[in-house]
């Protein structure tokens, strides 16, 4: 077992390349949409050295990285990054599509880059896409270390590398049933914020936020689960309520074993009273011997021990989700067939490298392990793994279907008899379990269990969806689908507004006119700006919380919250990205060419880079938000062409004509003022909000910028369905 800490420690080989900052940008940023790694890079003396000016770099390169044809590059086929590199690339280039390729190769496909140079001679910004944050940095270090070893001529251990990433990505990824239901719940437009390192998830922002762990909901019940985790009192409750189970006795003692075998007169099966995924389980016992050994051996794993009777039979399981069917499979344990020419252990060595199966459980089939249970199994039999298994025998190698320990399923959801479905769905709700996985052993499931006496073996918590959506043989069923369906019922409400603010100057004047308006309606809202972070009156932090995404996420969790109003300055999109996924309203003030900040940043040279950063806020909205854009800034009003939102134009000029043509031509909205009164236009129709003046004449030496910001508290509150009257009183207030 890999220590992730260990691989956290991971040190880039400082030369000839170097590297002067990593940062992780969360949410869309200045490069793309997407979350990314940032390495900025130093190519030292190797600027503007190419490629094919660095004697054996592409064939050594190539040597060690062959799968690198399969990238396009500019070149738009496979081979074309190849070719980019004999006709000459810089190193940054190559270290990007390097930090891709390790990631991949270790199962996690996120195919984009970028290098974009700075305005620091020989220094480069080389980001990448990631699916986990520990794995994209080491993979970044990686990429380094194995240019800077290439041109030093030392050893490079890439196995070693993807090794690594592999136990990064089985440790730290989200197992397959959370990722099913967190990809659903995606492609339904509903957040996701991660809580933990594990599989705990928000699903849904505010106070219309839902928490899950794996496929437990929050509505599941806690006793639930922690009465069908204990299996001899779940097939108690079972059997009083006339669910057919298999008789079974709770003991600490063999002679009770022995009168229970005597009594049934059949084999029978022994387990310990507290395992899990088949652990010391050890089934068709039928002679004294071996019930001892069984025995014996199951006590050490637990002082208690289930003794039952081993039903003939398949094992099935039927998904149960917010009480109703959802799905069946047949699942198979792991198994190898004899040639009289291999050994046990080549065998299994070949089972496992079938292409379906892969380390953990983020493929279709899981690798076989040979563990304890594995080695007792082919011991019972009087084999070892060394022993050539003769022809045609058959030895299951694990004695459950669970699919982490190498099992397969068979999808047989439309043949379950009637009957067999609604003895599971009785079953989950006796147990009181909204999402279950129960365990039926019958010889066949077309056939109710009343006929063939079938049983129910086992219920759980927590089941795996993997079985289902991605069976071994058979129909997929997205019984994620069910899973979101039960959390958000249909029309339900899923997330909170966000309103995202940018802009040179306004922002907090229009912020607090927000932020007041909104609580005077008897909302809760959050605010996020460079005074701090507030819940409703109460200061959560009273420093600048533009400065950290994770303050963008913590007003998302607040169970409470009915709005959340973000500042969102150039120094957040920069260096950390926008930390959501949409606003409901993207709001561009203004931009003064002429701020001495904004060119402090990287690839901040003009005002066309600081407008494409801040472009940022317009684009990242939903398809039906809004954007708000200064139609009397041309560079702001540029923006419109990469909006796909509702858009609003907003201008203190009435004659402004981008404006006009977008009220008269498209019949869009928009907010201006005309003859001293604010009218926001909508579908051509003008609405008097107020006569600016009963305004100004409450305030006096009001900056330029002081009625952009009303015209744009205008336009978010129409849009919020607050009555013409009551933003009326809100502006005069």
């Amino acid at each position: 077992m890999v220590n992730i800490n260990e691989i956290e420690k991971y040190q880039v080989i400082n030369a000839p390349i170097s590297v002067e900052e990593i940062k992780t940008l969360w949410g869309a940023n200045y490069f793309t949409s997407e979350k990314i790694i940032s390495f900025r890079i130093n190519l030292n003396e190797y600027n503007e050295i190419f490629s094919n000016k660095i004697e054996g770099f592409f064939e050594k390169l190539k040597t060690k990285m062959p799968t690198l044809y399969e990238h396009h590059c500019s070149v738009g086929k496979k081979g074309g990054f190849f070719q980019r590199m004999q006709e000459g690339t810089l190193l940054g280039h190559i270290m990007e599509h390097l930090a891709i390729e390790i990631q991949t190769l270790a199962g996690m496909n996120v195919g984009f880059g970028k290098t974009r140079e700075t305005k620091i001679k020989g220094a480069y910004n080389v980001v990448f896409r990631f699916f986990d944050e520990v794995a994209g940095i080491y993979a970044g270090k990686a990429a380094i270390n194995l240019i800077n070893s290439i041109i030093l001529n030392q050893e490079f251990d890439l196995a070693e590398i993807i090794k690594n990433l592999i136990e990064i990505r089985e440790t730290r990824l989200l197992g397959p049933s959370t990722q099913a239901i967190v990809d659903e719940a995606i492609r339904r437009d509903i957040p996701v914020i991660r809580l933990d390192k594990y599989n705990l998830v928000q699903l849904g922002t505010g106070k219309f936020r839902k928490i899950i762990r794996a496929t437990i909901a929050e509505t599941t019940s806690l006793l639930a689960v922690e009465t069908t985790d204990d299996k001899y009192i779940t097939t108690q409750i079972l059997h009083d309520a006339g669910i057919p189970v298999p008789e079974t006795i709770l003991t600490e003692n063999l002679e009770k074993v022995f009168n229970f075998h005597a009594k049934l007169n059949k084999p029978i099966i022994i387990k310990p009273a507290q395992g899990y995924q088949g652990k010391r389980v050890s089934i068709d016992l039928n002679t004294p011997e071996a019930i001892t050994n069984a025995f014996n051996w199951a006590k050490e794993f637990d002082e208690e021990i289930i003794a039952q009777e081993d039903i003939l039979g398949g094992t099935y399981r039927l998904l149960i989700i917010d009480f109703k069917y959802a799905a069946t499979v047949r699942l198979i344990p792991a198994y190898i067939v004899g040639d009289g020419i291999n050994t046990i252990k080549q065998l299994i060595d070949k089972l496992n490298a079938e292409s379906s199966r892969e380390i953990g459980d983020k493929g279709i089939l899981t690798k076989l392990e040979i563990e304890e249970d594995t080695l007792k199994i082919i011991e019972l039999k009087n084999y070892t793994i060394e022993t050539i298994l003769p022809n045609s025998e058959i030895i299951y190698l694990k004695n459950s279907g669970n699919m982490r320990l190498g099992a397969s399923s068979i999808d047989v959801t439309d043949i379950v008899h009637p009957e067999n479905i609604a003895i599971a769905e009785r079953a989950a709700k006796i147990m009181n379990l909204n999402v279950a996985g129960v365990d039926i052993l019958s010889q066949n499931i077309k056939i109710s269990m009343l006929q063939n006496s079938g049983k129910i073996i086992e219920i759980n918590s927590a089941p795996d969806f993997r079985m289902h959506i991605k069976p071994t043989m058979g129909t997929p069923r997205y019984v994620q689908r069910n899973y979101i369906s039960m959390i958000f019922p249909k029309n339900a409400t899923t997330q909170i507004p966000i309103i995202s603010i940018t802009g040179s100057y306004g922002k907090s004047l229009l912020l607090k006119t927000l932020y007041n308006a909104l609580k005077n309606k008897n909302l809760k809202v959050g605010m996020l700006s460079r005074k701090g972070l507030f819940v409703d009156d109460t200061v959560i932090k009273n420093t600048d919380a533009t400065l950290n995404v994770d303050n963008v996420n913590l007003l998302l969790k607040e169970p409470n919250l009915d709005v959340a109003i973000l500042e969102t300055t150039l120094e957040s999109i920069l260096n950390y990205g926008l930390g959501y996924e949409n606003a409901h309203f993207g709001i561009v003030l203004n931009i003064d060419s002429k701020k001495p900040d904004y060119y402090m940043y990287d690839h901040m040279r003009d005002i066309d880079d600081v407008a494409y950063a801040k472009s940022v806020v317009a684009e990242q909205v939903k398809d039906k938000g809004y954007t708000i854009l200064n139609a009397d800034n041309d560079i702001i009003l540029n923006m419109k062409k990469r909006v796909y939102s509702n858009c609003i134009l907003f201008s203190t000029t009435p004659h402004n004509k981008e404006m006009r043509r977008h009220i008269a031509k498209d019949g869009l909205p928009a907010v201006t003022i005309e003859n001293n009164n604010i009218i926001y236009y909508d579908q051509r129709l003008p609405i008097s909000i107020i006569n600016i003046n009963e305004i100004l004449k409450k305030t006096e030496n009001q900056p330029p910028y002081f009625k952009e910001s009303l015209l744009v508290a205008v336009a978010v509150l129409y849009n919020m369905e607050f009555e013409v009257e009551e933003i009326r009183k809100i502006l005069i207030a």
